[in-house]
């Protein structure tokens, strides 16, 4: 069974409240009390200690306890300490705490909606970066050099983000095949053998369709990677692998740039490091690619 990393790490400005505002649908009632609370004024909680923030949230010391660890720390001292160090370095940047969910609201104007989608954008980049575990990275890179197959699957939205990886992986020269519908994929399956990979694409990690494919391609054997937001969901539970992305959706953005941003931010890192890796066969492979492509261009 996939275990959850951490969603935060300790660098001095982890977007601890973007994580937080990211995995709001995934938490325990009593983690989510206090989630709240915590989005809705930082500053008053950064100056409260374990029992008044228990009392303020109308839950319990040991759930306090418990939602720090499920967001990576050790307990709510280390907690408290990351929260006021990420106040102090937004206050030093001057960034307002408001826009962190990136919500679009009826009364913004053209720019506010720029200014707030371009800000969630960059930061979903950003958070996705910071949180991405290396070991992960490399033991998923290992599986892909191994495997003589790599399947993809994602519906939707996270089914752009399959096609764009399959895409990138045919150009270093690797076998990838991308499901966007369950049908196909379940017609499919006997493409996959034990041993080969299947990189299952999902926000929440909910999903019922992406679930049951996790689930048959496994039982045939093929090792799955996950990549989503969710760091609680079925589909961890079922994935020997995962990537966790940090993006957030909101009423006016569900499906949204923003995360398949951060999807993509995950494929880039993935590819570029494969490439790199084997930079001597990967240059071979988009040499005879270049020049494919180069034969329909109007320049030649």
């Amino acid at each position: 069974m996939a275990k959850p990393l951490s969603i935060v790490q300790s660098t001095p400005h982890p977007n601890l409240l973007e994580s937080i505002q990211s995995q709001i649908n995934n938490f325990h009632a009593s983690e989510a009390a206090i989630a709240n609370c915590v989005l809705k004024d930082p500053h008053k909680i950064a100056s409260m200690n374990i029992t008044q923030l228990a009392n303020h949230s109308k839950t319990s010391v040991s759930s306090v306890v418990r939602f720090s660890k499920t967001l990576g720390y050790r307990g709510f001292p280390e907690f408290k300490m990351a929260l006021v160090g990420e106040l102090s370095w937004k206050s030093a940047k001057q960034i307002d705490t408001e826009l962190l969910d990136g919500g679009i609201t009826t009364s913004d104007s053209l720019s506010e909606i720029i200014k707030k989608i371009t800000f969630s954008d960059a930061r979903a980049i950003e958070s996705t970066a910071r949180q991405m575990d290396l070991k992960t990275i490399e033991d998923v890179i290992k599986l892909f050099e191994k495997s003589n197959t790599i399947g993809l699957f994602g519906l939707v939205s996270s089914g752009f983000v399959a096609l764009d990886f399959q895409a990138k992986l045919n150009r270093l020269s690797k076998r990838a095949i991308a499901w966007t519908d369950f049908h196909a994929a379940m017609t499919s399956i006997a493409v996959l053998e034990k041993g080969d990979v299947l990189v299952a694409i999902s926000h929440s990690g909910s999903t019922i369709d992406t679930i049951d494919v996790m689930r048959e391609f496994k039982s045939r054997g093929v090792v799955i990677v996950l990549i989503t937001n969710s760091i609680r969901s079925a589909a961890v539970d079922i994935a020997d692998l995962v990537i966790y992305t940090s993006a957030t959706e909101t009423t006016f953005r569900s499906g949204a740039t923003a995360s398949r941003i951060a999807q993509l931010t995950v494929v880039d890192c993935l590819c570029v490091a494969m490439a790199q890796r084997n930079w001597s066969e990967t240059k071979t492979a988009l040499d005879v690619s270049r020049s494919a492509v180069s034969k329909r261009s109007s320049l030649s």
